[in-house]
């Protein structure tokens, strides 16, 4: 009887350093494997991405008058740069992140353009020594389609007569 038990006790201990060892040798190759694609590196390799990576839609350098509409109240203000998803502001006093709001473009030959927009990030808690231009990034959000044509449209103009 006392052999029966130290013989279970014996095969349930290997099958248990069995265990532990096949989960070791899984896991150290799972981890070559993830690490060895640089495309699948986790945290393991520090995140220092741009925002001109993260942008889906090109950029074009503007100098578009417009206005933010915003509890009643018109604050003119520029556009630096802006692409089909959204627009660098250039104001005095940025809106709080997230915040909703129109946002109406004076288009170079053309009538204005209202669009509906969301506040991404904002350099208005940046010293002023410290900013070149103070404002806010933009995404356009919940627009209808013959808004954003007409808006593409504008940026491509824009475009070209940049390379001009």
């Amino acid at each position: 009887m006392e052999s029966k038990i130290i013989a279970n006790s014996i095969g349930i201990g290997g099958a248990v350093f069995v265990g532990l060892v096949l989960f070791w040798f899984i896991f150290v190759y799972l981890k070559k494997r993830m690490t060895s694609d640089p495309s699948k590196v986790g945290s393991s390799l520090p995140s220092r991405v741009s925002w001109e990576e993260k942008r889906r839609h090109p950029r074009v350098a503007t100098d578009w008058r417009a206005s933010i509409e915003k509890s009643g109240q018109n604050i003119q203000v520029q556009l630096k740069d802006i692409s089909l998803g959204g627009a660098f502001v250039l104001c005095r006093k940025p809106l709080a992140l997230k915040e909703n709001f129109q946002i109406a473009l004076d288009l170079p030959n053309q009538t204005s353009l209202r669009l509906n927009a969301e506040v991404v990030w904002t350099n208005a808690n940046i010293p002023a020594d410290e900013v070149v231009n103070r404002g806010m990034g933009i995404r356009f959000i919940q627009n209808e389609e013959i808004k954003r044509r007409q808006l593409q449209q504008a940026i491509t103009t824009a475009f070209e007569n940049s390379e001009a």
